[in-house]
Order: structure tokens, then C-alpha cells, then sequence
């Protein structure tokens, strides 16, 4: 398994403060050595939200198709989980 597969899997299990969302996952990716936090853009994704989810799309510099994260909000809005990640194709 590479590093971006471990990272996913690690990622997939996220539950954490809504909004630490970002960093978390940027962490994340940075602990499994993808990628050092500046090479990281994460930005919101409005136009790829469905059933409740939140999509999150993360550019990874040098690196091919960006990773897509969905995460939900709790009750409150006080925590998110993650409830898929995957590899953009558009």
C-alpha cells in the first residue's frame, strides 16, 4: 500500500471539530508524507455536495488527481465526519 492509500484510510475515519476539518486533513497527509502543509490546498467544493455532505477538494502540488473529501456535520454543527474520499476524474 502507498502513502496517499494509507492516508485515505486514515482520513476515511476523521471525526473531528467542524471547523479543524482542513487542517486535520492536511495533517494528516503530511504525517504519511504525501505532501508538507504548503503544498496542500484545501478548498470547499459547494457544486459537489450531496445527501447532507459537505465536499472538500484537496490539491496536492506535483501530484495528479485531486482528492475529494465528504464530511458531514453533526448535531450543532460541532463535529464532522468524514463519510468518503476519493480521486477526482473531471
Amino acid at each position: 500500500m502507498n502513502k496517499i492509500d494509507e492516508a485515505i484510510i486514515s482520513i476515511r475515519s476523521l471525526e473531528c471539530p467542524t471547523g479543524q476539518l482542513e487542517n486535520k486533513v492536511a495533517g494528516i497527509l503530511e504525517k504519511y508524507g504525501v505532501a508538507g502543509r504548503t503544498q496542500i490546498n484545501i478548498d470547499r467544493e459547494k457544486i459537489l455536495d450531496t445527501d447532507g455532505a459537505q465536499a472538500y477538494k484537496v490539491k496536492i502540488a506535483d501530484k495528479g488527481q485531486p482528492l475529494i473529501v465528504m464530511a458531514q456535520s453533526g448535531y450543532d454543527d460541532y463535529v464532522a465526519r468524514v463519510v468518503d474520499v476519493y480521486t477526482d476524474n473531471t
